[in-house]
């Protein structure tokens, strides 16, 4: 027999049954470890004299055989769990009697006589582990010494403009906010101070509220007399411009967009030096509810020493307007419970910013001055803006189908609660003659359904106790199920509806497709095919931390309709709630067409939108486009907007001449314009990976006849072009950096950038950014499926330029690291 097999195994002296460890109950109690002996120890001469002494031979971790009533050889029940080891054994494995035993007691009974095997010497394995851990820990501190500063010899490769380098502060922080009108524009002044003898590169970021644009960039050291101006340039070439400045001992500053609500700022410091730097960012305004909402930038997503502080508020006739302010800072500033409005500007100026939770953004409201019936139109013989609500229009039926994801994910961060909320809220609004259906999906396109019914008192009552019912279960979710078969109850209702009753699907959802159908394209492709005619308007809300944003937003622009991401930061339910009434409350318009014509017969294009699927009360539509102008200034602009009411078809027209103006106004129109057109423009771009290019072409016309095989890049070429020529920073295609146009500062040749917080005496280690191409890194973005608030896709480390900086946190990362996987692989030897 095979004696490592031997080890398991009971073997008896007059041929009974054999018990295999297999068949034993496990227990509570760990056998003691066992080394089985070498094949070429010579145990049968102690067996075979032990077997004629009538005894059993036992092998160690074997359960001793006792003999039933029935003669048959057995373990006993309460032995099964009782590893024992022989004196026999003991002496092959050279164990003194005097060794440590484990022999346990049955209950009630006596101690046995025969010994067990004493445990392993454990002391031993500890302290050589000890010594392992030790001497790992000996290598990295002899590794740290020995490798010093020295620059490593591979590049690190950076995925973000957000590297800093040396030591720097930012000493002032000042913050000018004037609200004129439908444009907040924010003037940020700080000043960072360098503590080292060489280039020092500090990095900020600012969280920006949306449909945010950097307008203006300039620096200046501290002598004040030279200042550099920002010019918006292709991406790789902006990094490469401000890097040269860097290495040159140069005061300068470049601003990246991260994401549609970040932008990085990196702030280059000459040796011992100061650079200022003046930021003026605007965010384009619109009416919704009656209210102007607006947020303002006011402390950037690190510490500062000092803030200040200006805000004022003006109408559109330029006089002072009450408004709301949301800060609440105990310390620095209290809204006073008893006017909850300012007229007034307000003046902060905190030293000790440090001790207070300073919000990063900061919201407020006021409620604008009335607009003509027909619209507000203005024009500069170049560019137009139109503003349009109606006031005295009737609201519009509403038949609409609730889609509410309730997957697994909706239970994080109360997602769910704060939905049921929200959606509890809405449905109080409905009028007894408006229709409605609420249906839940998760892994089943239809999970629960209510409805459809009218919005009567009984029925909303009974419809608010489903939604306080729902909850969220199950880990995956289909999507495209939900979405095809709430669109066939839409539609059945459309079949049998009044021509005044607006059909609207609403979305909220939580997550991708993982069920059915997830392929994004066909998903979007069967919900177009199915509502061709346009006859249900889709709105779309999703949480965008981990909704497919891509898709919702490609099927609400392909079916009529609007998508918006819930963010993290700020109340769930309030986001939601804003939503469904700002675009989904009293409907006073459908189907809303604009459009514009000269009298001389130039041509108007651009159009930043020119149909709408529905206007409700309180809610303004903003357009914006071209003219093709010979400078003239004489060509007269209409604009004329039709849309479907309870009375059926109805027009509104205004004219403007244009108005001669070369002060700021001007400016402000075209960049309010490609602001507006770029972010039509790219989310087009994005959509056509799921509606393909012929039928993106029903969506947009391009300045420029498209001559590439793809349409998607004639779409995107437009915007890149837009953004140059308007200076407007845009993710993924520019970037802002300042240029010293002048010639008036002196480049330090010898300057170099510091590293570690040192100069690295005389060995030039220059950081760098990587050289991917913007069409790769948008390939990267949407192959990843990331939505909106996702970062920007890495940059690729095959370039020449990919060097990044290399620091003492880079070496206590890795040191680290190295250290902890010596300690755990060192605990699996003393285990083993």
């Amino acid at each position: 027999m095979d004696l490592s097999k031997q080890a398991t195994l009971s073997t008896p002296l007059d041929g009974g049954a054999v018990s295999s460890p297999s068949s034993r109950t496990s227990g509570t109690e760990t056998p003691e470890p066992f080394f089985s002996p070498s094949p070429t120890d010579d145990l049968e001469p102690a067996l075979n004299e032990h077997r004629a002494v009538g005894g059993t031979a036992s092998i160690v971790g074997a359960v001793p055989l006792v003999d039933d009533k029935d003669g048959n050889n057995e373990a006993a029940p309460s032995e099964l769990h009782e590893p024992k080891a022989t004196s026999l054994v003991r002496a092959d494995f050279d164990l003194h009697e005097s060794a440590g035993q484990h022999n346990p007691t049955k209950p009630g009974g006596a101690k046995e006589a025969s010994p067990s095997r004493p445990a392993p010497n454990r002391k031993k394995w500890w302290l050589a582990g000890l010594g392992a851990v030790g001497g790992v820990v000996l290598i990295v501190v002899v590794l740290s010494v020995v490798l010093g500063n020295d620059p490593p010899s591979d590049p690190i490769t950076g995925l973000y403009a957000d590297f800093s380098t040396g030591v720097s502060l930012v000493t002032e922080y000042h913050v000018d906010c004037r609200v004129r009108n439908r444009l907040a524009q924010t003037t940020i002044k700080l000043e960072v101070a360098n503590a080292l003898n060489c280039s020092s590169i500090h990095s900020l970021s600012l969280q920006l509220p949306l449909n945010t644009r950097i307008a203006s960039l300039e620096t200046n050291a501290d002598e004040g007399e030279c200042t550099t101006v920002g010019r918006v340039q292709h991406l790789e070439q902006a990094r490469e411009t401000f890097l040269e400045s860097a290495s040159q001992g140069l005061p300068g500053a470049y601003v990246e967009a991260r994401a549609s609500s970040t932008r990085t700022i990196q702030v280059s410091i000459p040796p011992f030096g100061k650079t200022r730097v003046t930021l003026v960012v605007e965010q384009l305004l619109q009416q919704r509810l009656g209210e102007v909402e607006f947020e303002l930038p006011l402390a950037p997503n690190e510490d500062v020493d000092d803030i200040k502080f200006d805000l004022s508020v003006l109408d559109t006739d330029g006089e002072p307007v009450l408004f709301e302010l949301d800060l609440n800072v105990p310390g620095v500033y209290v809204t006073d419970e008893n006017a909850t409005q300012v007229l007034d500007p307000i003046s902060l100026s905190v030293p000790d910013a440090r001790q207070y939770k300073i919000p990063k953004v900061l919201s407020g409201k006021f409620k604008p001055s009335a607009i003509e019936e027909s619209g507000y139109l203005y024009t500069d013989g170049r560019c137009f803006e139109h503003y349009f609500r109606p006031a005295t229009v009737d609201s519009m039926r509403r038949n609409l189908v609730f889609l509410i994801d309730t997957s697994n994910s909706m239970r994080w961060h109360d997602k769910l609660a704060a939905a049921k909320i929200a959606l509890a809220q809405f449905v109080d609004t409905l009028r007894p003659d408006e229709t409605f259906t609420i249906q839940a999906f998760g892994s089943k396109g239809t999970e629960d359904l209510w409805g459809s019914a009218y919005g009567t008192d009984e029925e909303k009552s009974e419809a608010k106790k489903f939604i306080g019912n729902l909850s969220a279960g199950g880990w995956e979710t289909n999507l495209h199920e939900a979405f095809l078969e709430a669109l066939l109850r839409a539609k059945h209702d459309v079949e049998n509806s009044d021509d005044d009753v607006v059909t609207i699907l609403v979305t909220l959802s939580d997550a991708y497709a993982t069920r059915g159908v997830t392929n994004r394209r066909k998903i979007a492709k069967h919900i177009f095919d199915l509502n061709s005619d346009s006859s249900v308007k889709i709105f779309n809300m999703g949480f965008r931390d981990s909704a497919d944003m891509q898709l919702l937003d490609a099927i609400a622009l392909m079916n009529g309709g609007l998508s918006s991401p819930i963010v993290q930061g700020r109340d769930f339910s309030d986001q939601i709630g804003n939503f469904l009434q700002s675009e989904l409350g009293e409907i006073l318009l459908s189907d809303v067409s604009l459009s514009y014509e000269t009298i001389s017969g130039a041509r108007v294009y651009g159009e930043t939108q020119s149909k709408l699927p529905v206007l409700a009360d309180g809610y303004e539509v903003v357009t914006r486009g071209l003219i093709e102008s010979d400078e003239s200034f004489e060509h007269q602009l209409e604009a004329l907007t039709q849309a479907y009411t309870t009375n059926g078809i109805m027009d509104w027209k205004v004219s403007a001449a244009p108005t001669v103006d070369e002060s700021a106004s001007s400016s402000l129109c075209f960049q309010s314009y490609a602001s507006d057109r770029i972010t039509q423009l790219m989310r087009l771009h994005e959509a056509a990976d799921f509606i393909g290019d012929d039928l993106t072409k029903n969506f947009v016309i391009l300045k420029n006849d498209c001559k590439s095989e793809k349409f998607r890049d004639c779409v995107k070429q437009e915007a890149l072009d837009l953004a140059i020529e308007a200076n407007l920073v845009v993710k993924g295609l520019t970037a802002m950096v300042t240029v010293d146009e002048k010639k008036c500062a002196t480049p330090d040749e010898d300057a170099e950038i510091c590293v570690d917080g040192m100069s690295p005496d005389g060995v030039t280690f220059r950081p760098s950014y990587s050289d991917q191409s913007g069409e790769e890194a948008d390939l990267e973005y949407h192959n990843d499926a990331a939505a909106e608030s996702a970062p920007m896709a890495p940059y690729s480390s095959d370039s020449p330029r990919s060097t990044y900086y290399y620091s003492a946190s880079w070496r206590l990362q890795s040191y680290t690291a190295l250290a902890l996987a010596a300690i755990v692989s060192s605990f699996l030897l003393m285990h083993i």
